[in-house]
Parts: C-alpha cells; sequence; structure tokens
C-alpha cells in the first residue's frame, strides 16, 4: 500500500501538477510585486495567496525534496524576523496606545516576513527551470515601464514628488531601487547580455528614481549598478574604463537634464547638515541623525529585554528635555527611527538586532552561494538604504523585496542547473 502511494507521489501526472502549481507561484510573485507598488491592500492579499499555494507545493513534493542540499539561510532569517516581530507586538500591543500604527505596521511585517519564510524555502528548493529567456526580458521591460509611469505621473499630473498614491515618495524610491535591481540583472542571465542593454536598463531606473527625490536611492542604486557592470563585464583594464566611462556619461547626461531637482535636493542637504551642526535637528537629514543618537541611548536602557513604543517614546521625550538637538526625533515616533538596525535594537533589543544582521549575513552569503549578482545588489540596497530609513517594516516594501527575492532565486536556480 505504501509503495503504491509512494509510485502515484512520482508518476508524471502528479509532478506536472505540482510543477504547475509552483510556476502559478512564481507568477503570483511577480504579479505580487509590481502590484504592490501601486495597490497595498490587493498585494497583500496576493501574498497570501502566494504563500498559501508555495505551503502548498512544499508539502506535494516534500517527498521529493532535500533539504540538505540547499542553502537555508534567508528561509531561516525570514521567520526569525517573523517571529521575533511577532513576540514583540503580542509583549507590548496594547489597546489604548497612542502608538497604534506602530504596533500594527509591525504585526503587518510579523506577517509578511512568516509567510516570506515559506515562499523562500520553495525558492531555495525550487526544481523549475527557466527555459524561455521571453521570461528574462518580460523582466527586464519592468524598468522602463516603471520610469514611463513616474514620467507620466511628473509631467501629467501635479505630484511633485512621485510615490505613486500609496504611501511616501522615499517608499516608492526604495520598491523602484529593488525592482530596478532585478529588471537590470535579468539582461545578465541572457545570450544577448551586452553591457549598453544593461546601461540602458540602469539609465531608465535612474530616471524613475530621480522622480522621486529621494537623496538615498539616487545615490545608492547607481553606485549598486556601477559594481555590478565592472565584475560582470570588465575582463580587462581597457573594458573597465571604456564601460565605466559610458556609464558615468549617462549618470552625468541624467544629472545634466534633471539638474534642477538635484540641485534643490543638494542644496536643502548642505542647509540641513549645516542646521544640524548648529543643534537644529529640525530638517530631513538632522531628524534623521536626531534618531539615530535617541534610538541608540534607548537601546542601551533596555538591551536585554526591548521595550514598547509607548517607552521609547517616553524616553526620547524625557532625553530632549535635556539635550534639544534632539527634538527632530519627536515627529517621528508613531514610525520607525529612520535606521534598520537603530530601529530593531530600540524596540527589540538584542535579538532584533541579530535577526536583522542575520537577515544581511544570509542575502550575502546566499548571493555568494548563487554567484548572483542580483542577490548581491539586493543584499546591498537593503543594507545601504537602511542607513537612512527603514524597510523592514510594514508591507509594500517588504511584500516588493520578498517577491522579488523569489523571482531572482528562480532563475538563479535555472543558471545553476545549466551549469
Amino acid at each position: 500500500m505504501r509503495q503504491e502511494k509512494l509510485s502515484a507521489l512520482r508518476s508524471p501526472g502528479y509532478q506536472s501538477t505540482v510543477n504547475l502549481v509552483e510556476t502559478i507561484v512564481y507568477l503570483l510573485c511577480g504579479t505580487t510585486m509590481m502590484t504592490a507598488l501601486v495597490y497595498n491592500n490587493l498585494s497583500m492579499k496576493l501574498y497570501t495567496i502566494t504563500a498559501i499555494l508555495a505551503l502548498f507545493t512544499l508539502l506535494a513534493r516534500s517527498h521529493l525534496t532535500s533539504f540538505r542540499q540547499s542553502p537555508l539561510w534567508l528561509p531561516i532569517a525570514f521567520l526569525l524576523i517573523g517571529l521575533i516581530d511577532l513576540i514583540w507586538y503580542s509583549t507590548f500591543k496594547s489597546s489604548d496606545s497612542p502608538f497604534r500604527a506602530t504596533y500594527h505596521n509591525y504585526l503587518n511585517t510579523a506577517k509578511v516576513f512568516s509567510f516570506g519564510s515559506i515562499v523562500m524555502l520553495l525558492a531555495v528548493t525550487s526544481r523549475i527551470r527557466i527555459t524561455k529567456e521571453l521570461i528574462l526580458y518580460i523582466l527586464y521591460s519592468l524598468a522602463f515601464i516603471i520610469m514611463g509611469a513616474t514620467l507620466y505621473l511628473k509631467f501629467g499630473t501635479d505630484m511633485t514628488r512621485i510615490d505613486f498614491g500609496i504611501g511616501t515618495a522615499t517608499g516608492a524610491a526604495y520598491s523602484i531601487s529593488f525592482i530596478g535591481i532585478l529588471s537590470s540583472s535579468a539582461i545578465l542571465c541572457t545570450r544577448q547580455n551586452h553591457p549598453i542593454l544593461y546601461v540602458i536598463n540602469v539609465l531608465a531606473t535612474c530616471v524613475a528614481l530621480v522622480m522621486t527625490e529621494t537623496r538615498a536611492a539616487i545615490l545608492v542604486f547607481p553606485v549598486i549598478s556601477a559594481f555590478t557592470l565592472i565584475l560582470f563585464y570588465c575582463k580587462s583594464i581597457k573594458q573597465f574604463v571604456s564601460i565605466l566611462g559610458t556609464f558615468l556619461a549617462v549618470l552625468i547626461a541624467v544629472g545634466f537634464f534633471f539638474k534642477t531637482p538635484l540641485t534643490a535636493r543638494y542644496d536643502e542637504a548642505v542647509r540641513d547638515i549645516t542646521a544640524y551642526s548648529n543643534d537644529n535637528s529640525q530638517t530631513s537629514i538632522g531628524a534623521r541623525l536626531a534618531m539615530q543618537h535617541a534610538g541608540m541611548a534607548t537601546f542601551l536602557e533596555h538591551p536585554l529585554t526591548g521595550q514598547s513604543a509607548d517607552s521609547r517614546a517616553a524616553e526620547i521625550k524625557q532625553l530632549v528635555t535635556t539635550d534639544a538637538s534632539l527634538s527632530g526625533a519627536i515627529p517621528y515616533l508613531n514610525v520607525h527611527l529612520h535606521n534598520e538596525v537603530i530601529e530593531a535594537a530600540s524596540l527589540k533589543g538584542i535579538a532584533g538586532t541579530l535577526s536583522t544582521l542575520f537577515l544581511y549575513f544570509s542575502l550575502f552569503i546566499t548571493a555568494w552561494r548563487y554567484r548572483s549578482f542580483a542577490l548581491f545588489g539586493f543584499a546591498l540596497a537593503l543594507a545601504g538604504l537602511g542607513l537612512s530609513d527603514v524597510l523592514i517594516w510594514a508591507r509594500s516594501i517588504p511584500i516588493i523585496f520578498t517577491m522579488g527575492l523569489a523571482v531572482i532565486l528562480l532563475y538563479g536556480n535555472s543558471r545553476k542547473k545549466e551549469g
């Protein structure tokens, strides 16, 4: 009886059905990733469906899956963040707290990363191969679709900084950065992987990022792209000079074309830094520096146990009474502290800090295992942008990040099997 059951599970018809469901999971990953950019509520529903189908697929092919041969760093890292956030929420959430928004966003983060661990486990153990380069070219086209949308919103509506109408311009910029890394890296996996095609794609994403006027993303994304360009294409000093020169020329051209908004943001940054040096943190950059200072101080008071959002806010307000230069942190107490590690440390203590650092480590080690420039780019973007903001938070950005990772792991698995 047992032998007959195993034979049925190994039958071509059964395996075809399981592969079809898994293929649907990856199609949903791409769909959910793009939906999260413009429609938050729908993206969470699609994300939940994706995770359920991923779990079904894992159970259906569990008799064929060898976890020993798969890099499990990412599924474990996602599960840790999800569980720690859920424990923190369950421990400290109060129904009458004025910081309900903070608790709600961390509950969403717990859901996204817990469900995401299932999708990550499916992706790192996948048997699906991308055999049609058409899929990679569709991914390649995403940067141009987003650029077209941002240009329309910028010049066809009265939207000053592009946010796609679902949140902040900074959130849109970080989301665009992840999708841009995925899109540009897709061309590296095709036979037509000419450096010009890569540069054109990066250019499209840079234009979209300029429309958001988000300084961190405008700085970090080109650096990651240049790094990828050099490592992938440069086989000699001559190629290095030629390709890097072309890339810089393109960036300069973009900077010249969008000189007005870029100059305005640069001048604003200089004013912010000058104001902060004069103990005025009521600016964008000044508030971030104040939040980091205050957040580290509150972490040192509760390194092991963590604390509630209410307790953190009370302590920071107390700090401001003795050091007025930290007053820029006050408006953000019901949001987050604009630094990934410090935000985790100030609320969840050492456990939150280690879970965040473990995610970074998992991304880098998995990128090395897969020899994936896209994964490496995701790791650099999450760590780099996390210096001035919090990305592992709420729904939209974590959903885009997770779904993008799943797609990258899919074509990373395909390349490994072809190799």
